[in-house]
């Protein structure tokens, strides 16, 4: 079953991507954070992260958008077949509040006429684009998707990914692989699994389940464990200290040069990536990798702290 990588705000980026497709296998398709408009154009940071992707991993690239209008759905497309692109991925499942306030994300899911506007749209790009969607079963109430499961239809998509949780959960609580089940049956698209994959056993539980589905796209899970779609492809668990620590050193390196070399902005963000440690790492460890004052010390706990990873 392919597997793709989930989008994360703040963390998945370009430097990540890259280094990661140059360390790590497993991953058929990459989706980048969504693009949004800023000011009636595509915000520049979303357009610096899609434009320095490195050529090698561009066809497994899938760029992501957020809109609530034609309007910003149309300035979106048409930057991303200005780049080059064959596909894009459409969000409706961004869960953070200030996008819900906006009927952003999964803000969208209850409101049939603005889902109907912005995907209406698809139509006429379906020369150019293979479309695809993301969503959540909705955003206070998981039957909010139900009401829009014909239009979705309708739509001309290469795939429907579904995150069965809704809006207000944010990542709390169970996925409701109940709910997930009936709208999946209610598709005519492709159905891609995503929600809670972080070991070999959770995907196997998945796979037995849903044994139709397209693909299973994982976020977090690998966040905390780059090597798990090759240990899900193997069946075996995989851990190699020499590869994850030149996959820091890349990061590293990557970061200083879109920080222009910034030691205290390369540090802070390295740090941000043990909001979800690696798995196996001693928790005093991980505390202590957050603390590091210089890279160099950084380098160093990480180096320790992997040592007891098996």
């Amino acid at each position: 079953m392919d597997i793709y990588f989930a989008p994360l705000q703040g963390f998945t980026d370009y430097v990540y991507r890259n280094a990661y497709a140059e360390c790590f296998g497993g991953v058929e398709k990459f989706f980048t954070p969504f693009l949004r408009v800023e000011d009636g154009e595509v915000r520049k940071k979303d357009a610096v992260d899609l434009t320095a992707t490195a050529p090698t991993m561009r066809p497994s690239l899938v760029p992501q958008i957020i809109a609530s209008s034609r309007e910003e759905f149309d300035i979106l497309l048409q930057y991303v077949i200005s780049q080059g692109f064959n596909c894009c991925d459409i969000n409706f499942g961004c869960p953070f509040p200030q996008q819900t306030a906006r009927m952003h994300g999964a803000g969208i899911l209850a409101h049939p006429d603005k889902v109907r506007e912005v995907l209406d749209a698809a139509a006429k790009y379906e020369a150019d684009l293979k479309l695809s969607l993301k969503m959540r079963l909705g955003n206070v109430d998981k039957k909010e998707c139900l009401a829009i499961i014909d239009i979705i239809n309708d739509t001309p998509l290469s795939f429907v990914t579904i995150h069965p949780r809704i809006g207000k959960q944010m990542y709390k609580g169970s996925v409701d692989l109940e709910a997930f089940a009936d709208v999946a049956t209610k598709l005519k698209h492709p159905v891609v699994y995503n929600g809670d994959i972080v070991d070999n056993e959770s995907f196997r539980r998945i796979a037995t389940m849903f044994p139709n589905l397209n693909a299973v796209m994982i976020g977090r899970g690998i966040l905390s464990n780059p090597f798990l779609p090759e240990s899900i492809k193997t069946g075996n668990q995989i851990f190699d200290r020499k590869k994850y620590l030149n996959f820091i050193n890349l990061l590293i390196e990557g970061y200083q040069n879109h920080f222009n070399n910034s030691e205290y902005m390369t540090l802070d963000k390295m740090k941000t990536f043990w909001d979800y440690p690696l798995r196996g790492v001693d928790k005093k460890c991980v505390k202590a990798i957050q603390k590091a004052r210089t890279l160099s010390e950084y380098v160093a706990m990480v180096a320790v702290g992997v040592n007891g990873v098996v």
